[in-house]
Protein backbone atom coordinates (compact mmCIF):
# COMPACT_ATOMS: atom_id res chain seq x y z
CA UNK A 1 0.00 0.00 0.00
CA UNK A 2 1.65 3.31 -0.95
CA UNK A 3 2.27 5.45 2.08
CA UNK A 4 -0.12 8.48 1.35
CA UNK A 5 -2.71 6.03 0.69
CA UNK A 6 -1.71 4.33 4.48
CA UNK A 7 -1.90 7.76 5.56
CA UNK A 8 -5.29 8.85 4.73
CA UNK A 9 -7.04 5.38 6.06
CA UNK A 10 -5.04 6.26 9.64
CA UNK A 11 -6.48 9.57 9.63
CA UNK A 12 -9.76 8.67 8.36
CA UNK A 13 -9.66 5.84 11.50
CA UNK A 14 -8.63 8.53 13.75
CA UNK A 15 -11.46 10.76 13.04
CA UNK A 16 -13.59 8.19 13.43
CA UNK A 17 -12.63 7.61 16.84
CA UNK A 18 -13.32 11.60 17.19
CA UNK A 19 -16.93 11.76 15.81
CA UNK A 20 -19.40 11.86 18.81
CA UNK A 21 -16.74 13.34 21.10
CA UNK A 22 -14.82 16.19 20.07
CA UNK A 23 -16.90 17.17 17.00
CA UNK A 24 -19.94 17.82 19.26
CA UNK A 25 -17.99 19.95 21.44
CA UNK A 26 -16.33 22.08 18.51
CA UNK A 27 -18.22 20.76 15.13
CA UNK A 28 -15.38 22.29 13.34
CA UNK A 29 -12.92 19.94 13.50
CA UNK A 30 -14.99 18.20 11.24
CA UNK A 31 -13.44 20.08 8.60
CA UNK A 32 -10.04 19.92 9.98
CA UNK A 33 -7.56 17.53 8.39
CA UNK A 34 -4.32 15.73 10.62
CA UNK A 35 -1.99 18.04 9.12
CA UNK A 36 -3.85 20.84 11.24
CA UNK A 37 -4.16 19.43 14.26
CA UNK A 38 -1.51 20.77 16.64
CA UNK A 39 0.76 18.10 18.78
CA UNK A 40 -1.00 18.62 22.02
CA UNK A 41 -4.48 17.76 20.43
CA UNK A 42 -3.06 15.04 18.46
CA UNK A 43 -1.49 13.86 21.75
CA UNK A 44 -4.43 14.15 23.95
CA UNK A 45 -6.40 11.44 20.82
CA UNK A 46 -3.22 9.26 20.89
CA UNK A 47 -3.73 8.65 24.56
CA UNK A 48 -7.41 7.48 24.28
CA UNK A 49 -6.54 4.99 21.69
CA UNK A 50 -5.35 1.18 22.26
CA UNK A 51 -2.24 0.98 22.48
CA UNK A 52 -1.81 -1.63 19.33
CA UNK A 53 -3.36 1.37 17.25
CA UNK A 54 -0.65 3.81 18.37
CA UNK A 55 1.99 1.54 17.62
CA UNK A 56 0.67 1.75 13.79
CA UNK A 57 0.14 5.63 13.87
CA UNK A 58 3.61 5.80 14.73
CA UNK A 59 5.19 5.06 11.63
CA UNK A 60 3.35 7.32 9.23
CA UNK A 61 5.90 10.00 9.90
CA UNK A 62 8.66 11.60 12.00
CA UNK A 63 6.24 13.98 13.64
CA UNK A 64 3.56 11.05 14.83
CA UNK A 65 5.97 8.79 16.41
CA UNK A 66 7.25 11.95 18.43
CA UNK A 67 3.67 12.05 19.66
CA UNK A 68 2.99 8.85 20.35
CA UNK A 69 6.42 8.91 22.96
CA UNK A 70 4.81 12.33 24.40
CA UNK A 71 1.38 11.29 24.66
CA UNK A 72 0.06 9.68 28.04
CA UNK A 73 -1.45 6.77 27.29
CA UNK A 74 -4.74 6.21 29.09
CA UNK A 75 -5.52 2.27 27.73
CA UNK A 76 -4.31 -0.58 29.11
CA UNK A 77 -1.96 -2.75 28.26
CA UNK A 78 -1.89 -6.89 29.36
CA UNK A 79 0.97 -9.13 28.90
CA UNK A 80 -0.30 -12.55 28.37
CA UNK A 81 2.12 -14.46 26.19
CA UNK A 82 5.89 -13.85 25.42
CA UNK A 83 5.06 -11.51 22.01
CA UNK A 84 3.01 -9.21 23.62
CA UNK A 85 6.33 -9.55 26.64
CA UNK A 86 8.62 -8.16 23.46
CA UNK A 87 5.78 -5.73 22.36
CA UNK A 88 6.09 -4.19 25.87
CA UNK A 89 10.07 -4.29 25.83
CA UNK A 90 9.77 -1.57 21.96
CA UNK A 91 7.51 0.14 24.27
CA UNK A 92 10.02 1.49 26.91
CA UNK A 93 11.09 4.28 24.21
CA UNK A 94 8.61 4.42 21.72
CA UNK A 95 5.20 5.20 24.06
CA UNK A 96 7.14 5.19 27.69
CA UNK A 97 4.02 7.24 29.59
CA UNK A 98 2.11 4.04 29.81
CA UNK A 99 -0.26 4.84 32.61
CA UNK A 100 -2.41 1.36 32.98
CA UNK A 101 -0.38 -1.94 32.81
CA UNK A 102 -1.15 -6.19 33.31
CA UNK A 103 1.21 -8.69 33.59
CA UNK A 104 -1.05 -11.65 33.19
CA UNK A 105 1.65 -14.73 33.52
CA UNK A 106 3.58 -16.33 30.97
CA UNK A 107 2.71 -19.99 29.45
CA UNK A 108 5.61 -22.18 30.95
CA UNK A 109 5.92 -24.89 28.35
CA UNK A 110 5.40 -25.39 24.72
CA UNK A 111 6.16 -21.65 23.78
CA UNK A 112 9.60 -22.60 22.39
CA UNK A 113 9.94 -25.41 19.19
CA UNK A 114 11.98 -26.83 21.60
CA UNK A 115 9.13 -27.78 24.17
CA UNK A 116 11.38 -25.32 26.66
CA UNK A 117 9.80 -22.80 27.93
CA UNK A 118 10.12 -19.18 29.40
CA UNK A 119 10.34 -17.60 32.67
CA UNK A 120 10.84 -13.89 34.56
CA UNK A 121 14.42 -13.78 35.79
CA UNK A 122 15.21 -14.82 39.40
CA UNK A 123 14.80 -12.25 41.88
CA UNK A 124 17.04 -11.65 44.98
CA UNK A 125 17.06 -14.68 47.11
CA UNK A 126 14.54 -16.93 44.69
CA UNK A 127 13.17 -20.14 45.68
CA UNK A 128 15.91 -23.09 44.65
CA UNK A 129 13.84 -25.73 43.59
CA UNK A 130 11.33 -23.23 41.51
CA UNK A 131 15.13 -22.34 40.15
CA UNK A 132 16.16 -25.63 39.23
CA UNK A 133 13.08 -26.62 37.73
CA UNK A 134 12.82 -23.87 35.10
CA UNK A 135 17.08 -23.43 34.44
CA UNK A 136 17.14 -24.23 30.64
CA UNK A 137 13.78 -21.91 30.53
CA UNK A 138 14.64 -18.85 28.38
CA UNK A 139 14.16 -15.68 30.72
CA UNK A 140 12.67 -12.22 30.51
CA UNK A 141 13.47 -9.16 32.20
CA UNK A 142 10.49 -8.44 34.19
CA UNK A 143 12.44 -5.30 35.80
CA UNK A 144 11.92 -3.45 32.35
CA UNK A 145 8.23 -2.10 33.52
CA UNK A 146 10.28 0.48 35.60
CA UNK A 147 10.68 2.13 32.51
CA UNK A 148 6.95 3.30 33.08
CA UNK A 149 7.69 5.91 35.54
CA UNK A 150 3.87 7.16 34.68
CA UNK A 151 2.07 4.43 35.05
CA UNK A 152 -0.76 4.72 37.11
CA UNK A 153 -2.02 1.07 38.18
CA UNK A 154 -0.05 -2.13 38.13
CA UNK A 155 -1.50 -5.43 38.03
CA UNK A 156 0.82 -8.95 38.44
CA UNK A 157 -1.76 -12.18 38.15
CA UNK A 158 0.00 -15.30 38.51
CA UNK A 159 2.92 -14.34 36.77
CA UNK A 160 6.01 -17.21 37.40
CA UNK A 161 7.77 -15.01 39.42
CA UNK A 162 10.58 -16.19 41.75
CA UNK A 163 12.36 -14.19 44.85
CA UNK A 164 12.19 -10.26 45.19
CA UNK A 165 12.19 -7.76 43.21
CA UNK A 166 12.30 -4.51 45.15
CA UNK A 167 12.39 -2.55 42.20
CA UNK A 168 8.96 -3.12 41.14
CA UNK A 169 7.89 -0.74 43.98
CA UNK A 170 9.03 2.48 42.90
CA UNK A 171 6.35 4.51 41.15
CA UNK A 172 5.37 7.95 42.12
CA UNK A 173 2.59 8.20 40.52
CA UNK A 174 0.88 4.64 41.08
CA UNK A 175 -2.52 4.81 42.40
CA UNK A 176 -3.70 0.81 42.17
CA UNK A 177 -1.46 -2.17 42.51
CA UNK A 178 -2.82 -5.71 42.19
CA UNK A 179 -0.59 -8.45 42.97
CA UNK A 180 -2.57 -11.86 42.86
CA UNK A 181 -1.49 -14.89 42.73
CA UNK A 182 -3.18 -18.84 42.68
CA UNK A 183 -3.88 -21.31 45.52
CA UNK A 184 -0.77 -23.43 43.73
CA UNK A 185 1.66 -22.17 46.01
CA UNK A 186 4.82 -23.81 44.00
CA UNK A 187 3.35 -21.49 41.03
CA UNK A 188 5.86 -18.74 41.84
CA UNK A 189 7.47 -17.70 44.70
CA UNK A 190 7.16 -13.69 44.71
CA UNK A 191 8.80 -12.58 47.74
CA UNK A 192 8.16 -9.19 49.14
CA UNK A 193 7.28 -6.88 52.07
CA UNK A 194 4.28 -4.54 52.67
CA UNK A 195 7.19 -2.20 53.98
CA UNK A 196 7.87 -1.48 50.33
CA UNK A 197 4.88 0.06 49.11
CA UNK A 198 6.69 3.77 50.51
CA UNK A 199 7.98 3.39 47.59
CA UNK A 200 4.14 4.15 45.86
CA UNK A 201 3.14 7.55 47.81
CA UNK A 202 0.52 7.86 45.34
CA UNK A 203 -1.56 4.51 46.00
CA UNK A 204 -4.99 4.41 46.52
CA UNK A 205 -5.78 0.79 45.84
CA UNK A 206 -4.06 -2.67 47.34
CA UNK A 207 -5.33 -5.97 46.15
CA UNK A 208 -2.90 -8.54 47.08
CA UNK A 209 -4.39 -12.11 47.21
CA UNK A 210 -3.02 -16.11 48.02
CA UNK A 211 0.23 -13.74 47.94
CA UNK A 212 1.95 -17.43 49.44
CA UNK A 213 5.64 -15.65 50.14
CA UNK A 214 4.59 -11.88 50.66
CA UNK A 215 4.58 -10.93 54.79
CA UNK A 216 5.41 -7.84 56.68
CA UNK A 217 3.65 -5.99 59.60
CA UNK A 218 0.33 -3.86 58.82
CA UNK A 219 1.62 -0.89 60.04
CA UNK A 220 3.81 -0.44 57.37
CA UNK A 221 0.79 1.10 55.97
CA UNK A 222 0.58 4.06 58.03
CA UNK A 223 3.09 5.75 55.46
CA UNK A 224 0.26 5.79 53.22
CA UNK A 225 -2.38 6.94 55.60
CA UNK A 226 -3.43 9.76 53.39
CA UNK A 227 -4.44 8.31 50.54
CA UNK A 228 -5.24 4.77 50.94
CA UNK A 229 -8.73 4.40 50.49
CA UNK A 230 -9.01 0.30 49.46
CA UNK A 231 -6.90 -2.32 51.47
CA UNK A 232 -7.67 -5.56 50.82
CA UNK A 233 -4.59 -8.48 51.54
CA UNK A 234 -6.26 -11.75 51.31
CA UNK A 235 -4.54 -15.44 51.49
CA UNK A 236 -1.58 -13.81 52.57
CA UNK A 237 -0.65 -15.54 56.03
CA UNK A 238 2.74 -14.42 56.27
CA UNK A 239 0.83 -10.84 56.84
CA UNK A 240 0.42 -9.93 60.18
CA UNK A 241 -0.35 -7.42 63.23
CA UNK A 242 -0.90 -6.62 66.89
CA UNK A 243 -4.20 -5.02 66.41
CA UNK A 244 -5.90 -4.05 63.17
CA UNK A 245 -6.71 -0.76 64.81
CA UNK A 246 -3.52 0.48 63.25
CA UNK A 247 -5.04 1.42 60.65
CA UNK A 248 -8.51 3.28 62.21
CA UNK A 249 -7.13 6.93 61.72
CA UNK A 250 -6.95 6.55 57.73
CA UNK A 251 -9.55 9.39 57.01
CA UNK A 252 -10.12 7.83 53.18
CA UNK A 253 -10.29 3.96 54.08
CA UNK A 254 -13.52 2.39 52.26
CA UNK A 255 -12.89 -1.02 52.20
CA UNK A 256 -10.72 -2.97 54.56
CA UNK A 257 -10.08 -7.40 53.46
CA UNK A 258 -7.73 -8.85 55.96
CA UNK A 259 -9.01 -12.47 55.48
CA UNK A 260 -6.73 -15.50 55.99
CA UNK A 261 -4.19 -13.20 57.39
CA UNK A 262 -2.07 -13.44 60.92
CA UNK A 263 -3.57 -9.74 62.21
CA UNK A 264 -4.99 -10.12 65.56
CA UNK A 265 -7.15 -7.75 67.95
CA UNK A 266 -10.69 -7.22 68.60
CA UNK A 267 -13.79 -6.12 66.84
CA UNK A 268 -15.20 -4.92 69.55
CA UNK A 269 -12.56 -1.68 69.61
CA UNK A 270 -13.93 -0.08 66.67
CA UNK A 271 -15.43 3.32 67.60
CA UNK A 272 -17.71 5.66 66.40
CA UNK A 273 -14.84 8.02 65.48
CA UNK A 274 -12.73 4.82 64.14
CA UNK A 275 -12.73 3.86 60.27
CA UNK A 276 -14.69 7.14 59.88
CA UNK A 277 -15.10 6.30 55.80
CA UNK A 278 -15.25 2.23 55.87
CA UNK A 279 -18.04 0.74 53.68
CA UNK A 280 -16.33 -2.60 53.46
CA UNK A 281 -14.62 -4.82 57.03
CA UNK A 282 -13.75 -8.31 56.33
CA UNK A 283 -11.59 -9.76 59.38
CA UNK A 284 -9.68 -12.86 59.49
CA UNK A 285 -10.79 -15.32 62.43
CA UNK A 286 -7.46 -14.40 64.30
CA UNK A 287 -9.22 -11.67 65.06
CA UNK A 288 -11.89 -11.51 67.84
CA UNK A 289 -15.16 -11.65 66.22
CA UNK A 290 -13.70 -11.66 62.86
CA UNK A 291 -14.68 -14.05 59.90
CA UNK A 292 -15.48 -17.66 61.24
CA UNK A 293 -14.23 -16.58 64.72
CA UNK A 294 -14.91 -19.51 67.01
CA UNK A 295 -16.37 -18.52 70.62
CA UNK A 296 -15.80 -20.29 73.82
CA UNK A 297 -19.22 -20.78 75.20
CA UNK A 298 -22.45 -20.32 74.33
CA UNK A 299 -23.68 -17.88 76.37
CA UNK A 300 -20.77 -15.72 75.18
CA UNK A 301 -22.30 -15.32 71.88
CA UNK A 302 -25.45 -13.44 72.95
CA UNK A 303 -23.03 -10.72 74.98
CA UNK A 304 -21.19 -10.25 71.90
CA UNK A 305 -23.90 -9.72 69.21
CA UNK A 306 -25.28 -6.82 71.76
CA UNK A 307 -22.15 -5.34 71.51
CA UNK A 308 -21.74 -5.31 67.88
CA UNK A 309 -25.13 -4.15 67.12
CA UNK A 310 -24.04 -1.19 66.80
CA UNK A 311 -21.27 -2.03 64.08
CA UNK A 312 -23.84 -4.12 62.20
CA UNK A 313 -26.04 -0.88 61.72
CA UNK A 314 -22.90 0.71 60.14
CA UNK A 315 -21.11 -1.89 57.59
CA UNK A 316 -23.41 -3.98 55.73
CA UNK A 317 -20.54 -5.98 55.07
CA UNK A 318 -19.60 -7.27 58.80
CA UNK A 319 -18.50 -10.77 59.43
CA UNK A 320 -21.96 -12.72 59.40
CA UNK A 321 -20.77 -16.19 60.62
CA UNK A 322 -19.06 -17.77 63.24
CA UNK A 323 -19.18 -20.87 65.16
CA UNK A 324 -18.94 -23.02 68.17
CA UNK A 325 -14.98 -24.42 69.02
CA UNK A 326 -14.98 -28.12 69.75
CA UNK A 327 -13.05 -27.29 72.59
CA UNK A 328 -16.01 -25.44 74.16
CA UNK A 329 -17.62 -27.08 77.43
CA UNK A 330 -20.34 -26.93 75.76
CA UNK A 331 -19.62 -28.72 72.31
CA UNK A 332 -20.60 -32.18 71.82
CA UNK A 333 -20.13 -34.52 69.17
CA UNK A 334 -23.38 -36.07 67.05
CA UNK A 335 -23.09 -39.47 68.53
CA UNK A 336 -26.05 -40.53 65.76
CA UNK A 337 -23.79 -39.77 62.91
CA UNK A 338 -23.67 -43.61 61.78
CA UNK A 339 -24.55 -45.96 63.64
CA UNK A 340 -23.23 -49.36 61.26
CA UNK A 341 -24.57 -52.06 64.31
CA UNK A 342 -28.30 -51.39 63.80
CA UNK A 343 -27.64 -50.11 59.81
CA UNK A 344 -29.27 -46.78 60.54
CA UNK A 345 -27.94 -43.87 57.93
CA UNK A 346 -26.11 -40.84 59.42
CA UNK A 347 -28.73 -37.92 60.82
CA UNK A 348 -28.85 -35.21 58.37
CA UNK A 349 -29.23 -32.80 61.72
CA UNK A 350 -26.26 -32.28 63.25
CA UNK A 351 -26.01 -29.85 66.79
CA UNK A 352 -26.51 -26.21 65.79
CA UNK A 353 -23.10 -24.88 66.49
CA UNK A 354 -23.20 -22.00 63.48
CA UNK A 355 -23.64 -18.61 63.98
CA UNK A 356 -25.18 -16.06 61.99
CA UNK A 357 -26.04 -12.98 61.96
CA UNK A 358 -29.57 -11.77 60.01
CA UNK A 359 -29.34 -8.22 58.11
CA UNK A 360 -32.55 -6.81 55.94
CA UNK A 361 -35.35 -4.76 57.23
CA UNK A 362 -34.83 -6.18 61.16
CA UNK A 363 -30.97 -7.20 62.38
CA UNK A 364 -30.84 -10.24 64.32
CA UNK A 365 -28.68 -13.52 64.87
CA UNK A 366 -29.43 -16.71 65.24
CA UNK A 367 -28.19 -20.53 66.07
CA UNK A 368 -27.85 -22.87 62.64
CA UNK A 369 -26.66 -26.65 61.44
CA UNK A 370 -23.77 -26.23 59.83
CA UNK A 371 -24.22 -28.41 57.21
CA UNK A 372 -21.83 -29.66 54.08
CA UNK A 373 -21.57 -26.56 51.51
CA UNK A 374 -21.34 -28.16 47.88
CA UNK A 375 -20.50 -24.69 46.68
CA UNK A 376 -17.54 -24.90 48.91
CA UNK A 377 -16.79 -28.28 47.77
CA UNK A 378 -16.78 -27.92 44.70
CA UNK A 379 -14.55 -24.15 44.97
CA UNK A 380 -11.70 -26.23 46.92
CA UNK A 381 -11.76 -29.30 44.07
CA UNK A 382 -11.31 -26.77 41.45
CA UNK A 383 -8.91 -24.69 43.65
CA UNK A 384 -7.35 -27.11 45.77
CA UNK A 385 -5.96 -25.67 49.12
CA UNK A 386 -4.08 -27.32 52.51
CA UNK A 387 -7.21 -29.22 53.95
CA UNK A 388 -5.57 -27.85 57.12
CA UNK A 389 -6.11 -24.40 56.57
CA UNK A 390 -10.01 -23.09 55.92
CA UNK A 391 -9.71 -20.14 53.54
CA UNK A 392 -12.25 -17.62 55.06
CA UNK A 393 -12.75 -15.98 51.76
CA UNK A 394 -15.47 -18.86 51.57
CA UNK A 395 -18.61 -18.37 53.73
CA UNK A 396 -19.82 -21.87 54.84
CA UNK A 397 -23.28 -20.29 55.35
CA UNK A 398 -23.55 -19.51 51.94
CA UNK A 399 -25.01 -21.56 49.29
CA UNK A 400 -26.21 -24.16 52.00
CA UNK A 401 -29.65 -25.95 50.37
CA UNK A 402 -30.69 -28.14 53.51
CA UNK A 403 -30.77 -26.29 56.50
CA UNK A 404 -32.29 -26.19 59.65
CA UNK A 405 -31.96 -23.21 62.94
CA UNK A 406 -32.69 -22.23 65.78
CA UNK A 407 -35.52 -19.63 66.91
CA UNK A 408 -34.38 -16.15 65.89
CA UNK A 409 -33.07 -13.45 68.44
CA UNK A 410 -33.64 -9.50 67.40
CA UNK A 411 -31.77 -7.25 68.25
CA UNK A 412 -33.76 -4.68 66.86
CA UNK A 413 -38.11 -4.18 67.64
CA UNK A 414 -40.46 -5.12 65.30
CA UNK A 415 -41.35 -2.59 62.44
CA UNK A 416 -44.25 -0.62 62.78
CA UNK A 417 -47.23 -2.09 60.47
CA UNK A 418 -47.68 0.95 58.69
CA UNK A 419 -43.76 1.87 58.36
CA UNK A 420 -42.60 1.15 54.47
CA UNK A 421 -40.52 -1.58 55.14
CA UNK A 422 -42.95 -3.71 57.13
CA UNK A 423 -43.58 -5.92 54.22
CA UNK A 424 -39.86 -6.37 53.49
CA UNK A 425 -39.79 -7.77 57.30
CA UNK A 426 -42.40 -9.59 56.94
CA UNK A 427 -41.19 -11.24 53.60
CA UNK A 428 -37.98 -11.57 55.37
CA UNK A 429 -39.69 -13.54 58.31
CA UNK A 430 -41.96 -15.81 56.38
CA UNK A 431 -38.47 -17.05 54.78
CA UNK A 432 -36.53 -17.37 58.24
CA UNK A 433 -39.47 -19.27 59.63
CA UNK A 434 -39.10 -22.18 56.76
CA UNK A 435 -35.71 -23.43 58.32
CA UNK A 436 -36.82 -23.61 62.25
CA UNK A 437 -38.54 -26.91 62.05
CA UNK A 438 -36.61 -29.21 64.24
CA UNK A 439 -35.17 -26.72 66.97
CA UNK A 440 -37.90 -24.72 67.11
CA UNK A 441 -38.60 -23.35 70.54
CA UNK A 442 -35.13 -23.32 71.12
CA UNK A 443 -32.85 -19.80 71.28
CA UNK A 444 -29.56 -21.15 72.05
CA UNK A 445 -28.44 -24.84 70.93
CA UNK A 446 -29.76 -27.42 73.32
CA UNK A 447 -27.69 -29.54 76.15
CA UNK A 448 -26.40 -32.39 74.88
CA UNK A 449 -29.19 -34.60 76.74
CA UNK A 450 -32.08 -31.92 75.22
CA UNK A 451 -30.23 -32.86 72.08
CA UNK A 452 -30.22 -36.82 72.20
CA UNK A 453 -33.56 -36.72 73.35
CA UNK A 454 -35.11 -34.83 71.19
CA UNK A 455 -33.52 -36.94 68.64
CA UNK A 456 -34.82 -40.25 69.86
CA UNK A 457 -38.04 -38.67 70.04
CA UNK A 458 -38.23 -36.75 67.10
CA UNK A 459 -35.84 -38.43 64.56
CA UNK A 460 -35.45 -41.70 65.16
CA UNK A 461 -38.89 -43.28 65.77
Amino acid sequence: MPPSERSERLERRVRRRLAGEVNEANPSVANTTTAQLTGNVLETIFGFLPVKDILRLRRVCSEWKETAKQACISSEFKVTNVYEFWTLETMMTALPNLQHLSILGLPERGERFDGGGYVYMNGDNPHEGLADETDNYSTLDIGIITNFQHLRSLAIIEAPLNGQYPNLFNFPLLEKLTINDSFDDVAGYHNWNLAWLEGLPMLRELECRLNHAMGGNLSSLRVLKDTLEQVVISGCRHVYSNNFMDLADFPHLKVLDLRSTYVHGDIRNIGANDFKALEELFLPRTVYGGSRYEFQSIAEVSVFMSQIYPLAKRFSSLSRSWRLSEESPDWYDDPHDIDEEDGREGNRIPPPFACELLRGARIGWRWRCNFPDTRVYLHDMINPIDPDEEDETIDPLEGVVESNSCEINWLEPEPDRESSNYEDYMLQLSSLQKEITFYRGYHNPPTEDEYNEKMMREWWI
